[in-house]
């Protein structure tokens, strides 16, 4: 059904999220993968060539380890950077997309996009009115803390700070 994926990703934490459902539907459907990740830059002549984001670098060697990982997993997986213009990321991704003959493109709703709430509108809204094919929208959320393992009270806070209680007078460690 899906031959090759198109995974649109940003390398941010709640990108990451979206990891487990790109593995299962490529192994699912024995896809082959790309991943596509946009470095967005200025496009201004007094300086040409500015990455929008001052740590593509760490984020392109992060992609490269998690395209490698996918590949030891069997998955042929492949990844793709597209240096761009801002505010041209979806562009980029559904050109990626078309070129590669994507039948599903996977993005996540929350990113780092600079242009994310901006007058034009997310990458990912972008990303649903030019794709050349179907795009699977994957909900980012912030993570939960552990059942039962929420934030500790104040007084709890205290108690975990000190090895005696706190008396007037005498102060905790």
């Amino acid at each position: 059904m899906f031959d090759t994926i198109v995974w649109a990703s940003d390398g941010s934490v709640r990108d990451d999220q979206s990891l487990p459902v790109v593995r299962d539907l490529c192994r699912q459907y024995t896809s082959s993968l790309r991943i596509v990740h946009v470095v967005e830059r200025v496009p201004a002549a007094s300086c040409p060539g500015l990455d929008v984001h001052g740590y593509e670098e760490q984020t392109v060697a992060k992609l490269k380890a998690r395209t490698a990982a996918l590949r030891r997993r069997g998955i042929a997986a492949s990844l793709h950077v597209v240096r761009g213009s801002l505010g041209q990321t979806a562009d980029h991704i559904a050109d990626v997309a078309a070129a590669g003959d994507a039948q599903l493109i996977i993005a996540g709703a929350r990113g780092r996009s600079a242009w994310e709430g901006a007058m034009l509108g997310s990458v990912t809204q972008r990303l649903l009115a030019v794709s050349p094919c179907p795009v699977l929208v994957i909900p980012c959320t912030a993570p939960k803390p552990p059942a039962g393992r929420g934030l500790p009270s104040p007084a709890a806070h205290h108690r975990l700070d000190t090895a005696e209680p706190a008396s007037a007078g005498r102060p905790g460690r």
